[in-house]
């Protein structure tokens, strides 16, 4: 996902926010490298569009807010880095 994500350009933004309910599935795993790539692609997503930044910071603040460890750490990478300012200014010039 976090592959298709930083690489396909043709990829709707409708499909990447089906993709969000997988994510918030895969971040209750504990394994570690499982628990990277579902906060690596949270994170991805979060930075193609304007919309999918808001949506993946919105999972990402529900993740945080988990009482499951393993959410709990994805969703506060994830929203550490998507609430990024310059993440959102290269956001912002991409919306120009």
């Amino acid at each position: 996902m976090a592959c298709l994500a930083g690489h396909d350009k043709t990829t709707t933004d409708k499909q990447f926010l089906d993709l969000l309910k997988l994510i918030e599935q895969g971040a209750q795993d504990e394994r570690n490298f499982v628990k990277k790539g579902v906060s690596w692609a949270l994170r991805m997503i979060g930075r193609r569009s304007r919309p999918l930044n808001k949506a993946a910071l919105a999972v990402a603040k529900r993740l945080s807010l988990s009482q499951d460890v393993a959410s709990r750490w994805v969703g506060k990478d994830a929203f550490r880095e998507l609430s990024n300012p310059k993440v959102q200014a290269r956001l912002n010039r991409r919306t120009e």
